[in-house]
């Protein structure tokens, strides 16, 4: 499988009276064909605070059209709270230089 990335948007749970989306690419692949994970990574901010996230996507969930990855994980703590995110890449996958990958893991 050659590498490339998945697009990911979705909102977290209700925290403190508001939820946070997150939108962005699981970028980093490490692994060889249907064995293989993405790194990601990010900032989520609403009104006067901001939340970084970081993690590692599940294995491949095969689909009709290819495969998803799933995410989950906390925000991070900020403004006396923290939300909890779970979600699924897209199906539509971006073909990247392997050398890109290799620079991003490192």
């Amino acid at each position: 499988m050659r590498s490339h990335m998945h697009k990911f948007k979705f909102d977290c749970r209700l925290a403190n009276g508001h939820d946070h989306r997150l939108l962005g690419y699981a970028g980093g692949m490490v692994g060889i064909g249907t064995f293989h994970f993405h790194f990601y990574y990010g900032v989520s901010s609403y009104r006067n605070h901001t939340h970084y996230f970081c993690g590692v996507t599940g294995m491949p969930q095969k689909t009709e059209n290819g495969h998803i990855h799933k995410m989950e994980g906390i925000l991070e703590f900020n403004d006396m709270h923290e939300h909890v995110y779970k979600g699924y890449t897209f199906e539509e996958i971006s073909y990247i230089p392997s050398a890109r990958v290799i620079g991003f893991v490192r």
